[in-house]
């Protein structure tokens, strides 16, 4: 049983705070609009996007539900342990317990809407609940350790912990954090970079693969930035001494973007990274990575097999999860049933089952991919596969007639075969299941408007996007036949090259032959090739 919390509504809210004159009219526009472009609620995208301080959402939103707004130190930091609640789950949701009394738990909420959440809770705890309001660092706060919040030695004091919410949510910081975002969006950068340096701050942008500095923060307000980029991911601002990993998502000039924050303790303080993933940006065409037509052809084929196993392989930041959801793209049909497994989503397939991996609730590839083989897939993508339970379900499941796509991080694609290999598959078995790798690399692609002297277009660097060179290795009888007997990589790669295979140098001298890349773009993009 639960108290409930009165009917929330989001235009009557934003109306409540333009009458208080905590917002104009203006921002509760702007910021009703950025709420239903991505389903969440308004007070959500007044402080994503820096536009009203969050205290004062939250004294009015208390006002407007007459309900009490609790505060930081009336919340029981034991509870949590005491009733055997997921932080993880309670983190999700937004939602901490504040009290056990005689008669109900009290439950604080950042979001009136979490009726069915809190009903689920009191389910769970077989106890009535209690509903009030705190606002999102209060809770983030709460949820944190509490030897990381209460110890007297430790950084991460109530009074410490205040002191960085302050730091987060001042409108300043919030700008400059929400600047550098759109600014990375708008340059199409994949990443920002925020390292702590002895005297301020560097941030750097990584685009076509390349790091170019932005600018320096000063010292002062390195706490703040970091604080609020944790609070958006929704991690312990407290906590500085261990990496920590997190997502969030912001709105971008009306459209949503994903991002995935990863901090990391150095001598100076924090690195954080943020990946950045703009879905509206990423076009799923052959055309756009670059591919000649005669590669398209040959991977195609392999794609409109029935059954069997399709790996694409490079480094990390190859475009190998663009190139698998572009064959996706092209085989998708009402026909064909498709599920994938990721980690993370990155874009979303119309038409496509697509599930995300969770490792903190042992939803891993492996468990993830046997619950998908009962689901009567056609074609099953894999987002990794990295270790020996999902390498084995993948054969199983290419063996049982579907056609399964993943990625392995080899350097080349006859090293793919020795990968599988030493992650315990049967030489016998992926003789019988592997149809074709194919491994790649991005290079940057020399700037059309100016051909590499620097103009405008490509601010003066002379290169723009990136463009791919690959090799392909289709997997023929004879091929079948060395792998099955164990046949080592030379062999292989000696075998593949008298039936016609072409490694990935001399796919680069195409670039350079054509104008498309310099040498040397290429040397510093794929090492010794």
């Amino acid at each position: 049983m639960i108290t409930l919390l009165p009917t929330f509504h989001d235009e009557n809210f934003a109306k409540a705070l333009i009458d208080a004159e905590v917002i104009s009219p203006s921002i509760a526009k702007r910021a009703l609009a950025a709420s239903k472009e991505a389903g969440t609620g308004v007070e959500k995208s007044l402080l994503e996007l820096g536009l009203a301080d969050e205290t004062a959402i939250y004294q009015h939103m208390s006002q407007y539900l007459n309900i009490p707004l609790i505060d930081f130190d009336v919340i029981a930091l034991d509870l949590v342990g005491q009733l055997a609640l997921s932080r993880d789950f309670l983190s999700r949701v937004s939602i901490v317990p504040v009290e056990d009394t005689s008669d109900a738990i009290i439950l604080a909420t950042s979001d009136p809407r979490n009726t069915g959440t809190m009903e689920s809770i009191s389910f769970h705890l077989d106890r009535p609940v209690r509903a009030v309001l705190a606002t999102p660092s209060t809770i983030r706060s709460a949820l944190a350790k509490p030897e990381q919040v209460l110890a007297e030695t430790d950084d991460a004091s109530s009074t410490d912990v205040k002191k960085l919410q302050a730091l987060a949510n001042d409108g300043p910081i919030i700008k400059l954090v929400n600047e550098l975002v759109t600014k990375a969006v708008d340059i199409r950068a994949s990443d920002i970079h925020i390292e702590a340096m002895e005297q301020d701050t560097r941030v750097r942008f990584r685009i076509d693969g390349r790091l170019r500095v932005d600018r320096r923060i000063a010292d002062a307000d390195r706490a703040a930035v970091a604080s609020r980029l944790k609070v958006m991911a929704h991690l312990n601002i407290s906590e500085k001494r261990r990496p920590q990993d997190g997502r969030a998502q912001i709105t971008v000039r009306g459209r949503v973007v994903d991002l995935r924050l990863s901090t990391l303790p150095t001598q100076f303080g924090e690195s954080i990274v943020l990946r950045i993933l703009d879905r509206t940006r990423v076009a799923l065409e052959w055309s756009s990575l670059g591919y000649p037509q005669e590669r398209v052809k040959e991977i195609e084929d392999i794609l409109r097999q029935p059954n069997g196993i399709f790996l694409v392989v490079g480094p990390t930041g190859s475009g190998k999860t663009t190139t698998l959801y572009t064959g996706l793209s092209k085989i998708n049909s009402e026909d064909r049933k498709i599920v994938t497994v990721e980690d993370p989503i990155e874009y979303a397939l119309a038409g496509v089952n697509q599930v995300q991996v969770e490792p903190q609730i042992d939803m891993t590839f492996a468990r993830a991919l046997r619950a998908i083989l009962r689901q009567d897939p056609d074609v099953v993508m894999v987002g990794e596969i990295r270790d020996q339970e999902t390498a084995e379900i993948a054969v199983r499941a290419a063996l049982v007639g579907r056609l399964v796509l993943s990625t392995v991080h080899t350097n080349d694609a006859v090293g793919a075969i020795d990968r599988l290999i030493d992650l315990g598959v049967p030489p016998f078995l992926l003789a019988s299941t592997l149809r074709g790798v194919l491994s790649q690399r991005l290079i940057q692609r020399l700037c059309v408007e100016c051909g590499g002297d620097g103009c405008e277009n490509c601010e003066k660097s002379g290169r723009k996007g990136r463009i791919v060179v690959s090799e392909l290795l289709h997997i023929n009888d004879d091929l079948t036949q060395a792998i099955a007997a164990g046949a080592k990589s030379n062999e292989l790669r000696s075998l593949a090259a008298e039936t016609g295979f072409q490694s990935i140098e001399i796919d680069t001298t195409r670039l350079v032959q054509s104008g498309l890349a310099l040498q040397s773009d290429i040397v510093r993009a794929t090492g010794s090739l």
